[in-house]
């Protein structure tokens, strides 16, 4: 049986922190706008420079191999993966296009990448998803679902492998069997749940009550970004402790001009 996604309003910490322990065994992303779908970077980038969805198996595998061939040359500090899931979690971790999408299992931190990377005028997403967990299978194992030969669907995982981001943010990934369909209808494949069909609740009240629901799309409201984003800082969600070493350091920099938003 399929279900409709279902959105709530988060206005204020009591909300957020009301709609996430609700679904606390849950995974969580935050995006910058409530109209974004889900979708990976490399699935934006083949969109944004016309390259056909059969084209991209071929294409994810020739950007896999230059990565590991050269990779070496350009950090002295590089733990070798030993998995090509290890390897692709790299490529996005070094902010190249890959089929994994990032997901957490700390609401409070999702909310913040919401925030941090919202746009001017529009509302923030905050998606949760329930009632599936992270596989226990080896990497090696979880290294077929990138063959071209599993099928559609959705394995979630984090790698054997940690680098720091990933340990600080709570991180696991959704990987999508097929880079040739679209990961948010292999999403909703996976949750049972047909993404175009928006049941909508008055309030967050409702998420202990409606647990049939398997994803939830909160949208929080501009207006709410500043009072929430303090709320966060007083958890010490900051930058500086999401992404650690000076690059957090920096980044952190950035939410003092907060102060006027």
């Amino acid at each position: 049986m399929t279900v409709d996604i279902a959105t709530a309003l988060i206005r204020t910490p009591k909300e957020l922190v009301q709609a996430g322990e609700a679904l606390a065994n849950s995974w969580f992303r935050g995006q910058g706008s409530y109209e974004w779908g889900l979708e990976s970077t490399i699935e934006r980038d083949a969109r944004n420079f016309g390259v056909p969805r059969s084209a991209l198996l071929g294409r994810e595998g020739v950007m896999l191999n230059l990565f590991k061939q050269s990779a070496h040359l350009y950090t002295s500090s590089l733990n070798q993966p030993t998995s090509e899931f290890e390897w692709q979690a790299l490529i996005r971790h070094y902010g190249g296009p890959s089929r994994l999408l990032d997901i957490t299992s700390s609401y409070l931190v999702a909310a913040y990448f919401a925030l941090n990377d919202s746009q001017p005028n529009r509302d923030a997403a905050l998606w949760a998803f329930t009632g599936i967990e992270s596989t226990n299978d080896a990497n090696e194992v979880v290294d077929a679902k990138f063959s071209g030969n599993s099928g559609t669907g959705i394995t979630i995982a984090r790698p054997d492998l940690l680098n720091e981001r990933i340990h600080a943010q709570s991180g696991s990934f959704f990987i999508p069997h097929s880079v040739e369909q679209a990961l948010e209808s292999q999403v909703g494949k996976e949750f049972g749940v047909e993404i175009a069909r928006v049941k909508r609740y008055r309030s967050v009240k409702w998420v202990k009550t409606e647990i049939h629901h398997r994803i939830w799309k909160f949208k929080i409201p501009r207006r709410s970004h500043s009072e929430l984003f303090r709320f966060l800082s007083r958890c010490n969600i900051r930058a500086y402790s999401l992404v650690p070493g000076v690059d957090g350091l920096a980044l952190s920099l950035r939410e003092m001009m907060r102060v006027y938003d």
